[in-house]
């Protein structure tokens, strides 16, 4: 009983997110409680308890509703001959110097574009570049901690961009040529969410990602990528993809957590790739850690309207 009533608290508390920071975190947990609530509902139905067990069941429904989608129902198939542009993105990690296992991780992957995280130029970006051979175009963010790109196409355009006013993070925003087709690239690494100022930080830069992509969506084919410190089943994350018009490419592919690495039941996807409606997504998955505490994110894409 005890623990059916707590597992009603926490779900409602996750629903509560967009009214104070300390309940968006719960909302992080949000297929975790829904395992929960199965577990109890059998545990209650063993223990012949049915209104109790039936309880923990609506529990679970309430709580897989923002789950369902995700689960491999709207999975789209690449046609034969369509051409894939695979995007990574991977938190790397400032504690993690194994710079040559991330290189083959990328080499193996034969991404178009890479968006690296918690590297800079004075932090193992330039040697990671050292060992990749298959990305000879690159924008490397001079401050700490900062956005990293790799791409197999040129760039024709790179710039450091606010999401806020004021301070906030810097995203890289370049432009691609692939194959004579303009593709616009957004990377960023969020704030994360501990305490009031943090989090009202992450949803100012969340606001920025969905102005940026709002202005660009409908004129060239968009890509948003990196480590958002919020999870699909947030409020935030939620109202942020409607007004940006994009949408995530992982749903339909599977939860896919990729935090932390090291503690798998307790996973989440806090790094993310959305895409305006040029691209349809046909497979999302993430990859082995290479040294980070997270796992990185590898979304194939192919454009709407390839045959």
């Amino acid at each position: 009983m005890a623990s059916l009533i707590a597992l009603w608290c926490v779900l409602l508390a996750a629903m509560l997110g967009r009214y104070a920071w300390p309940l968006d975190l719960f909302a992080n947990f949000r297929v975790q409680y829904t395992l929960l609530f199965l577990i109890v509902a059998i545990v209650l139905f063993a223990l012949r308890a049915p209104v109790l067990g039936v309880a923990a069941i609506a529990g679970a429904i309430v709580g897989a509703i923002p789950i369902v989608s995700y689960m491999g129902m709207r999975t789209a198939h690449a046609a034969a001959g369509s051409v894939k542009f695979r995007v990574i993105t991977f938190n790397t990690w400032f504690r993690n110097h194994d710079y040559a296992e991330i290189a083959r991780f990328l080499e193996q992957m034969q991404a178009d574009v890479v968006v690296l995280q918690e590297r800079d130029r004075d932090d193992g970006a330039q040697r990671i570049a050292s060992h990749l051979s298959s990305y000879p175009h690159s924008f490397i963010e001079p401050r700490p901690h900062g956005v990293v790109m790799f791409s197999r196409w040129p760039i024709t355009s790179a710039e450091l961009l606010p999401l806020t006013n004021g301070p906030g993070v810097l995203a890289a925003h370049v432009t691609l040529d692939w194959n004579g087709k303009a593709v616009t690239v957004l990377g960023a690494h969020l704030h994360w969410p501990l305490g009031p100022g943090s989090s009202r930080m992450r949803n100012a830069e969340l606001a920025g990602i969905a102005a940026f992509a709002a202005a660009r969506k409908d004129n060239e084919p968009v890509i948003v990528a990196g480590d958002f410190n919020t999870t699909p089943w947030s409020q935030n994350f939620r109202a942020t993809l409607e007004r940006s018009g994009l949408s995530d490419s992982a749903a339909g592919h599977g939860l896919a957590p990729s935090w932390p690495s090291q503690f798998p039941l307790v996973g989440m996807r806090i790094d993310h790739c959305w895409v305006s409606h040029h691209w349809r997504s046909v497979d999302v998955r993430v990859g082995p850690s290479n040294g980070s505490d997270h796992l990185p994110v590898i979304a194939d894409l192919v454009l709407a309207d390839a045959p």
